[in-house]
């Protein structure tokens, strides 16, 4: 039966379109990559728009200091999320409707309840490491604030378990494209510091209220929704290590800002804030491969161990050329870069770039293994190696930035990112596994196998 190439794939060069003709899985992964990725490339490019001409416009010290307050309240997020998204959605599947009821208004109630709990130790805590700094405490206050919004999400969650998950997607990027707009005015006028956090916000408030329109649009309420201690009791005995891996990883991954703002000053934060917002620009690309490809893997699973362990060769071959083609010119080009886009005043943030985008190997590697300890029912392994980052970053940070400043933070990043993917190595049976992430990075080895997995 003769396959033809449809939609995108037939404005593809000829030369492509051969290869791919034919193939109907491999159209299919690259089609859904492309829908999963389109959303993020179009915010991406208006929030790299504006967040240039924001990050421009307040600074290294001002632009440090927003995103010290973000990145200090994020380490509380754990409290108004609680690691329940999985957990809801599964109990809300296939129940009947009181119980959904119940396990929505449950949810909902704990969330709230930790959005407050968080809110008031993030104030209390940013008032101990940064005393007198009303600025700081202002900004972390309006940020945790921004927590309670979290809890109506578990609308979004209810959408997603009735495979509607676009009308939330509607709901939260009418409020992006809204304060997208407002963020412009700000710029216009010449607002101050704090005018952009009330915009942060404003965002996470007018998307909870979105959400909300939507749903009652949709025939349901929030009044019909019941809180039940029972069902919270049950909540948290399952969602516990969840909400411990999701704090792992905001440590993992923001703890290095906390901290030079801790260590050094409001400045370094925000030309370190420069490298990483350049440096993760592509972290989406792991997400969206990974899950397109990753049920053709699971397939082979079922099947056939050798092709399974084949095709998670490609998956990380892929990755790691991606990630190896974006470090490679970036690095040469960093301080380039960060001055053309950002202006002189955050050259200093063309070093740490340097560095902080290798970072992006271990982290496009790590997010595909975490799918295979998933599927091999290893999460503990998943939970043990985010903590061993975490716990390597904090160290590392508190050595050398005092050092080295934000090319330090780089650095501990670097070396925490990349012990924590492979750290699951010590594991004698996982041991095979790291093989192939390894091998990942040899290429004549990388093509080798991608010609037996085309041919099988």
């Amino acid at each position: 039966m003769t396959v033809t190439n449809e939609g995108w794939i037939r404005h593809l060069p000829p030369a492509i379109r051969e290869r791919l003709h034919g193939r109907a899985q491999l159209q299919r992964i690259l089609s859904n990559i492309v829908w999963l990725s389109l959303d993020k490339v179009l915010r991406l490019i208006l929030t790299a728009v504006i967040g240039i001409w924001v990050t421009r416009y307040l600074g290294p010290v001002q632009f440090g200091l927003l995103n010290y307050a973000a990145a200090f309240v994020a380490l509380f997020t754990p409290l108004a999320t609680l690691g329940l998204d999985s957990i809801v959605i599964r109990d809300i599947l296939g129940e009947d409707e009181e119980a959904r009821r119940t396990s929505l208004g449950t949810a909902f109630a704990m969330r709230t309840a930790g959005a407050a709990v968080g809110a008031v130790c993030a104030f209390l805590l940013v008032t101990v490491v940064r005393p007198g700094d009303s600025l700081a405490a202002t900004l972390v206050v309006l940020a945790g604030v921004g927590m309670f919004a979290l809890a109506f999400d578990v609308i979004d969650l209810w959408f997603q378990s009735q495979v509607k998950a676009k009308f939330a997607v509607y709901a939260k990027n009418g409020a992006f494209l809204i304060m997208s707009g407002v963020r412009v005015i700000l710029l216009v006028v010449g607002a101050p510091l704090v005018a952009f956090a009330w915009a942060v916000l404003a965002e996470a408030l007018i998307g909870a209220t979105a959400l909300l329109i939507v749903y009652r649009r949709k025939g349901q309420h929030l009044r019909a929704w019941r809180v039940r201690l029972a069902r919270a009791s049950q909540f948290l005995r399952d969602s516990w290590p969840l909400a411990f891996a999701t704090l792992g990883t905001i440590l993992y991954m923001r703890i290095g800002q906390v901290m030079l703002g801790n260590i050094l000053s409001d400045r370094e934060v925000g030309e370190y804030s420069v490298a990483v917002r350049l440096a993760e620009a592509w972290y989406f690309l792991p997400v969206a491969i990974t899950a397109s490809v990753f049920p053709s893997v699971l397939s082979a699973r079922r099947t056939d161990r050798v092709q399974y362990a084949r095709r998670m060769q490609v998956l990380y071959g892929g990755l790691s050329v991606i990630s190896i083609a974006v470090a490679i010119p970036t690095s040469f080009l960093a301080r380039t870069v960060v001055v053309l886009l950002f202006g002189p005043q955050y050259a200093d943030a063309g070093p740490a770039l340097a560095v902080y985008v290798w970072a992006s190997l271990p982290v496009f590697l790590g997010i595909a293994s975490n799918q295979y300890l998933i599927a091999e029912n290893r999460t503990r392994v998943a939970l043990w190696r985010t903590v061993t980052g975490s716990v390597v970053n904090i160290i590392l940070n508190m050595l050398l930035i005092p050092l080295w400043g934000i090319l330090g933070a780089a650095v501990a990043a670097l070396i925490a990112y990349s012990l924590a993917t492979f750290s699951f190595a010590v594991v004698p049976d996982l041991r095979s596994h790291v093989l192939l992430m390894v091998r990942s990075v040899n290429p004549r080895f990388l093509y080798a196998e991608m010609r037996k997995a085309a041919g099988t």
